[in-house]
């Protein structure tokens, strides 16, 4: 068969598979539930002249809290969805959907294009990805993260001005933008950093104006509503490298949280030089989200990150073929089995009549230490310390 038409071919099945997948998906984003985390509502607050983090944090009423969209961005964010907000609920959280396959898509497509891969792998990738659940959870709840991703990645394929200060939008999301805030820094690139932080600065600027609230205070306000909701179950309360201090009590509250800051800081700045020495960037980016999901705090749906590891994984699968082997299992794990598996496991237990009480606390623990492996494994035994020859260099 010729090439082209048996190309032709491969993609219509794996379009015609996920357009019968995605139907149950589709209907769950636009049901009464879907989309609840996307921050349409504080952004429409604010277009309304009502500063949403005073309004959330006195409980005043002025903005009212819908669904589970707690309004923790900074305030470039909510600036920048602005258009949605023109839109009914409906209407703007079935857009949201299609904004986010379309990111998620091009994000995929461009690290393909940028390290080399080949059609078919890049068809193969692009469709895995979009029918892992992982994706179709951050779609259902109209999660940030892709929308993240997809800045964090263009430093890495793009070198310009532009790229550099659009990748600073991923800091509105501070669980994850931080990482690249930090390794600009570590990588003594302080010009990035100028650049990078021109939307949070912007995004401060019209936020404060459009509100009229005093920027001094209002810098601020994202973190105390952050913290204010830790207390009723925020991301700050999820599993992460150091949680253990908090999680057990092992001191008071100060000093577990100092602990936890102060420890964190140190072991980001300690694997963030190294992999800052990296060569190649697809690694580099990888392990940077690795270094990202192990030490803040994430829910699930943040494991779309391990989309750059997976495409490294591929695209280098030749040269050290038991590292990229476990690569790819921990990627289609995380991207697309490990709640399952987890429930699986619940249920043969429960049958055994096994209390799994102490097992379904010890997950997020295993996980975050099988994500700790595997960093490890790819900064320490990665073929690009053995081969470097065979490697792609990439200049940051």
């Amino acid at each position: 068969m010729n090439k082209n038409y048996f190309l032709e071919i491969f993609l219509f099945i794996l379009l015609v598979v996920l357009t019968h997948s995605y139907l149950p998906t589709v209907s769950e984003v636009l049901s009464g539930s879907g989309s609840a985390d996307f921050q349409w509502q504080p952004s429409k607050c604010v277009f309304e002249g009502i500063n949403h983090y005073q309004s959330y944090l006195t409980r005043d009423g002025n903005c009212k809290i819908f669904m589970s969209q707690l309004g923790e961005y900074a305030q470039g964010f909510y600036v920048l969805i602005y258009p949605f907000t023109v839109l009914e609920w409906n209407d703007a959280k079935f857009l949201w959907f299609l904004f986010n396959v379309t990111l998620i898509i091009s994000t995929s497509f461009l690290m393909c294009k940028k390290f080399e891969l080949g059609k078919i792998e890049t068809y193969l990738i692009i469709f895995f990805i979009l029918y892992s659940i992982i994706v179709r959870v951050n779609f259902i709840m109209g999660q940030q993260t892709i929308f993240t991703l997809f800045f964090l990645t263009l430093p890495f394929i793009y070198k310009s001005k532009l790229s550099i200060i659009l990748s600073g939008i991923s800091y509105f999301k501070y669980n994850i933008g931080y990482g690249l805030f930090f390794l600009y820094l570590i990588s003594k690139e302080y010009k990035k950093i100028i650049f990078s932080i021109i939307p949070c600065f912007v995004g401060l600027i019209i936020y404060c104006l459009i509100t009229k609230s005093n920027i001094l205070i209002n810098i601020f306000q994202p973190f105390e509503l952050m913290v204010f909701n830790s207390a009723q179950g925020s991301t700050l309360n999820r599993v992460f490298l150091f949680s253990f201090f908090r999680d057990f009590s092992v001191f008071n509250n100060f000093i577990n949280y100092s602990l936890i800051g102060i420890l964190t800081l140190l072991f980001n700045f300690f694997l963030l030089k190294k992999i800052s020495q990296i060569n190649n960037n697809l690694l580099k980016l990888s392990c940077l989200c690795l270094l990202i999901l192990i030490s803040t705090p994430h829910w699930g749906h943040d494991y779309i990150l391990l989309v750059p590891l997976l495409i490294y994984s591929i695209k280098y699968y030749k040269f050290d073929l038991v590292l990229f082997r476990i690569n790819l299992l921990v990627c289609v794990y995380f991207l697309h089995l490990y709640k399952g598996i987890q429930m699986y496991l619940d249920v043969v237990f429960s049958y055994l009549k096994i209390n799994t009480y102490f097992l379904s606390n010890a997950y997020p623990y295993i996980d975050v230490l099988v994500l700790l492996i595997i960093l490890i494994l790819n900064l320490i035994s990665s073929p690009l310390k053995k081969n470097p020859q065979k490697f792609l260099s990439e200049g940051f």
